[in-house]
């Protein structure tokens, strides 16, 4: 059986610096970088360097391909941690914040507009 590979291609990440919420007026470094969409879901590549940040999720499954964070969720103040290898499913509209322990790169494919 012979398997197609399709587009192999290496990717720069855009800068984009998310509101640290801990040392204000601060950002941490983040990036992303948008694959493109696959049967009407956006695929896509997103890192963050050492930090706490929060944001608003997107109906998301990611996996982490590299680093560690722990990341809680407004609603339940449920804590989990990941790390390489790991598989999250986010709902739309959970409110959370990330703690990034270690430089932490994730690709990512979800369905809203929201952030990734």
């Amino acid at each position: 059986m012979t398997q197609h590979l399709g587009n192999v291609f290496s990717y720069d990440l855009e800068p984009e610096g998310s509101e640290s919420l801990e040392a204000s007026g601060t950002t941490i470094d983040t990036a992303t970088y948008h694959i493109g969409v696959v049967g009407g879901a956006d695929v896509g590549v997103w890192e963050a360097n050492p930090g706490l940040i929060g944001a608003v999720t997107a109906d998301e499954i990611f996996i982490v391909l590299e680093g560690r964070a722990e990341v809680t969720f407004e609603d339940t103040k449920e804590t989990i941690q990941v790390g390489p290898g790991d598989v999250v499913r986010l709902n739309a509209g959970q409110r959370n914040t990330w703690r990034t322990l270690e430089r932490l790169r994730k690709i990512s494919v979800w369905t809203s507009g929201e952030a990734q």
